[in-house]
């Protein structure tokens, strides 16, 4: 490379990473040996093959994480996707803590109208569901450790969807459970204070600026009116309520649930 060309190679990559602030937006390494064709017709084999990669990012993370957490995913079909007005009206009655609280939930995310229209688009699409240990989901630890079990699923369907594209899936859509918790209020680091009253900072978004991790956050399948419960009766997936009064030993797993529409 001429040491011009050099110069502005660099050039660029500073101005990304300043301006794009705490994600560097260029990768680590380019190892595809090919650009896909863009792919126009669903085949279940490829869909199938995107679950099982779901499958290993689930395994990844857990492990890279150092969580005791396994995953399973299955291609569904978009029609038996549940959707129900009454999942997005449980948001504001009782009035959930993460509404309001990021461009992820209600009422800036997606309106079950919308997502009725979004699934319509599609055929297929992978479903996965992570499940962490129960013990973090019970009070009191579900208040401090749950954020970061919201957040490995997060990276989860993150993974999918990219993966997806690089596969030639260029519409490939992600959503998962529960409120953003990558920064602000629900973040790991400040969901303990916000619980006990102390002023903790807001979503950037909700003030006007970038998202600290542009490219990361996902819709909650809640707030676009997604019954996941339903839908994973559909696919043969058993869900367990997780309530307050309920012990430990009484849950036999919990289910955080993901989203890929794929094509």
């Amino acid at each position: 490379m001429e040491p011009r060309e050099k110069r502005l190679t660099e050039a660029t990559r500073e101005m990304s990473e300043s301006l794009l602030g705490r994600r560097k937006p260029l990768p680590s390494k380019q190892d595809r040996p090919q650009a896909p064709e863009i792919k126009w017709v669903a085949e279940r084999a490829h869909v199938e093959s995107l679950a099982e990669f779901a499958c290993q990012a689930g395994a990844e993370v857990a492990e890279r994480r150092g969580v005791d957490a396994c995953t399973e995913a299955c291609l569904i079909a978009a029609e038996d996707i549940v959707l129900d007005e009454r999942v997005r009206w449980k948001c504001i009655i009782p009035l959930c803590f993460g509404y309001g609280s990021s461009p992820t939930c209600p009422p800036y995310s997606p309106s079950v109208e919308e997502m009725r229209v979004i699934v319509s688009r599609y055929q297929y699409g992978v479903f996965l569901r992570y499940m962490p240990p129960v013990e973090s989901h019970v009070y009191p630890q579900f208040l401090s450790e749950s954020a970061a079990r919201v957040n490995e699923l997060n990276e989860i369907v993150g993974m999918v969807e990219v993966e997806a594209g690089y596969r030639g899936f260029h519409l490939a859509m992600g959503f998962k459970g529960g409120p953003c918790c990558l920064c602000g209020r629900f973040s790991p680091k400040h969901v303990t204070d916000w619980f006990q009253g102390k002023n903790v900072p807001r979503c950037p978004v909700l003030e006007g600026n970038m998202c600290y991790h542009y490219l990361q956050p996902r819709p909650a399948l809640e707030a676009c009116g997604v019954d996941v419960f339903a839908t994973s009766k559909k696919v043969g997936w058993t869900t367990y309520l997780v309530l307050p009064e309920y012990p430990a030993q009484s849950i036999p797993c919990v289910s955080w649930y993901g989203l890929v529409l794929v094509i």
